[in-house]
């Protein structure tokens, strides 16, 4: 990552090793183990105002100063949230029994690939007195998806406004977002139209920003697939075009 620094202008956070330690302690209290996912509670400590979190597995098509704007309004936006098909991915259904949230928190269910934010809204001083009615919860998660639940729990506990991008553009139920200017995320496992020289083509479609390969690495890597779905979007900025050869090449 050091060698891309001064190629790409981005600095490595050196924040206190504590917070990382405290991100690995929760971690540990769910489930038993570190799970560097977990370590994106760090982002509320970090050095920014306003930020945007990104997983890595993730490819971005468009810039990203439309969120900061957001940010005016809500504490949180993710990309998806509110797709009844995915709750089972946050919650199991038996959370809807312990009055501990309500139907509206429980169907937010959003994805955390992708969360912008302003640092006062999920200090640790926040988040740590509340990890005990997060734990009791803990039964009731969908602890596949590592650290999903916990941060869709704090999230609309937090009493500060959220929503996501696709709620945003005005998608109801599983369907898609109608056309308009609020930019969205496509899974990679979904057909996303051809790809021209690192874009995507998709006219009469929402602005497309990013593009997420969720869940694809685990399967490449147990056989459950024999190739990267879109590998075509990927290589192209994983190898920085027919110029910029191998990424772990670079001086």
């Amino acid at each position: 990552m050091l060698k891309l620094q001064s190629r790409f202008d981005f600095s490595v956070w050196s924040g206190d090793p504590a917070v990382l330690a405290a991100c690995d302690d929760i971690s540990r209290a769910f489930h038993g183990e570190v799970k560097g996912h977990y370590r994106k509670l760090a982002a509320w400590e970090g050095g920014y105002d306003e930020f945007v979190y990104v997983d890595t597995d993730t490819i971005l098509l468009r810039d990203l100063s439309f969120a900061y704007d957001l940010l005016d309004t809500y504490g949180f936006v993710t990309t998806t949230s509110n797709v009844p098909a995915n709750t089972k991915w946050v919650w199991q259904q038996s959370v809807r029994g312990t009055g501990a949230l309500t139907a509206e928190q429980i169907e937010y269910a959003a994805g955390t690939q992708f969360i912008a934010s302003r640092k006062e809204c999920l200090r640790f001083a926040e988040v740590l007195p509340r990890m005990d009615a997060a734990l009791a919860l803990s039964g009731h998660m969908a602890l596949v998806t590592l650290e999903m639940p916990l941060l869709n729990y704090l999230m609309v506990t937090s009493g500060r406004p959220y929503t996501s991008l696709r709620v945003l553009a005005g998608a109801e139920g599983g369907g898609e977002p109608p056309p308009g200017d609020i930019p969205q995320e496509r899974w990679a496992g979904d057909p996303i139209g051809p790809v021209r020289d690192g874009r995507l083509v998709t006219p009469g479609s929402p602005p497309v920003f990013l593009v997420h390969w969720a869940g694809m690495w685990w399967e490449l890597e147990r056989g459950d697939r024999v190739e990267l779905p879109h590998g075509d979007l990927w290589s192209y900025y994983r190898w920085l075009g027919d110029a910029g050869g191998h990424l772990a090449d670079l001086p």
